[in-house]
This record gives C-alpha cells, sequence and structure tokens, in this order.
C-alpha cells in the first residue's frame, strides 16, 4: 500500500492532529490513552499522543518491531487486544507495556496508508463498540485533514511559482525592450537573441535578462511584486 509524504506544513498539521487527540480522548467512554503515530522511514513517529506514556508504548512497539500498530500498519486493517496477558501475538510487547487492553486503527486517505491511531488501556475489555465506532470515525476525520493539508500545501506552492513566473517575466520584457531598441528587431527576433545566449552560455533565460538589464541602466532589474489577496471576512489568520 503506497504510503504519501508528510504536508509541508508538518507543525501545523501535527498540532491539529494533537488536537484530534485530545477531542478523541475526552469523547470516549472508556477513557482510554491515545496516540497518533504516523509512517516514517524507519518504523513509526508519534506525532500526538493524550498522555506520555501512549508515545513511550509506540516508540516500543518500533523499537522491537511487534505489537499492534506494527500489526496494523502491515495489514491496513483495525487490531485489537482485549486481554494481553492471554495474547500469544506479542509476546515480547505484552510483557514490557503492562497493558491489558488496545485497539489499532489504521489512518488511511485515498487509499494510501499514514499510520495509526492506537487506545490503549490497563483494563481488561476496556473498549466498548461506541468507544471503537468513535475510534473509526476519528480516523475518518485524520484521512480528510490529511489530503486538505495536502491539497492546501499543493496550492502554496503553484501560487509561489506563479509568482517566480511573473516576476521573471516581467525582467525578461524589460530585456526584451532594451534588446529590441539596440537592434532594431521584433520582439520574436528578440526572444531569439536571449535564448541563444542563454544556450551558448548555459544560463537561465531570466538571468541573461537582468545582466542585461543591469548593464545598460547601471542596476539590477526592478522585481514585479505581487501581494496576497487580504483573507476573506470570517477567514482565519494563518
Amino acid at each position: 500500500m503506497n504510503r504519501p509524504s508528510a504536508p509541508t506544513d508538518i507543525e501545523e498539521f501535527e498540532r491539529a492532529l494533537g488536537e484530534c487527540v485530545a477531542i478523541a480522548s475526552r469523547a470516549m467512554p472508556d477513557s482510554p490513552m491515545v496516540s497518533i503515530a504516523l509512517c516514517a522511514e524507519h518504523g513509526l513517529r508519534t506525532v500526538a499522543c493524550s498522555h506520555e506514556r501512549a508515545g513511550l508504548l509506540d516508540e516500543l512497539q518500533s523499537a522491537i518491531g511487534q505489537g499492534p500498530c506494527i500489526d496494523a500498519l502491515g495489514t491496513g486493517q483495525p487490531v485489537t487486544a482485549t486481554d494481553l496477558g492471554a495474547d500469544s501475538r506479542w509476546r515480547r510487547f505484552a510483557a514490557e507495556s503492562g497493558l491489558l487492553s488496545l485497539h489499532s486503527e489504521p489512518l488511511k486517505s485515498d487509499g494510501r496508508l499514514l499510520g495509526v491511531l492506537t487506545l490503549y488501556s490497563g483494563r481488561g475489555g476496556a473498549f466498548s463498540e461506541e468507544t471503537r465506532v468513535a475510534v473509526r470515525v476519528t480516523a475518518d476525520h485524520i484521512g480528510l485533514l490529511f489530503r486538505t493539508a495536502l491539497d492546501a500545501a499543493h496550492m502554496r506552492q503553484v501560487a509561489a511559482q506563479l509568482k517566480e513566473a511573473l516576476t521573471t517575466r516581467a525582467i525578461i520584457d524589460q530585456a526584451l525592450g532594451i534588446v529590441m531598441a539596440q537592434r532594431r528587431c521584433t520582439s520574436h527576433q528578440a526572444v531569439e537573441v536571449l535564448r541563444q545566449v542563454s544556450q551558448d552560455r548555459n544560463v537561465k533565460l531570466h538571468q541573461v535578462a537582468a545582466t542585461i538589464v543591469e548593464k545598460v541602466t547601471g542596476e539590477p532589474p526592478k522585481e514585479a511584486r505581487f501581494e496576497d489577496p487580504p483573507p476573506q471576512e470570517g477567514s482565519h489568520p494563518r
């Protein structure tokens, strides 16, 4: 199963995950310890937890290579244990964790595995059906949050690229005007002149243009400024 990269604004995304954990922990009737761990290059990386111990339990599984989080990631399916002491699947983890109940819910976005949402409890049979439903709903919301964060990061990247393109276009236009005046040629011919110099010197076209403008005017070309539109009424500042 494909695993996507984390959003560009990872700190903002992880802050939102922390809020999800806090809400989920308060809303679930069994009051479990809750953690969110995302897929990392080597194992898991806990990015939010309701209790410090929950994060340590995630780290334990990642270190020993066994546990419900590892199985949930491997299968893409929820993993539950209601009496860990009698469960033979993760003997080392059971012995070192001191837990009795746990539930790991895979986090997915567009069919891609992001990580796991895990509940931990020291009580046997701790998680009611109501709690498991709440876990599934929370996991779905996290997947949607991830998709939204990726889309927002992509839009910011596109906007930055557009600003850069418009800025370099303005510099090239200044240079084209100079070349046309000096050589008494058409704009098409001036473009070909810049392209030829760019190829001969193995320098980007806008850098060639900037050099021409600076040689003629004695100062670097003025860059066009493109301001972001003001936030819409009712929107929250970043």
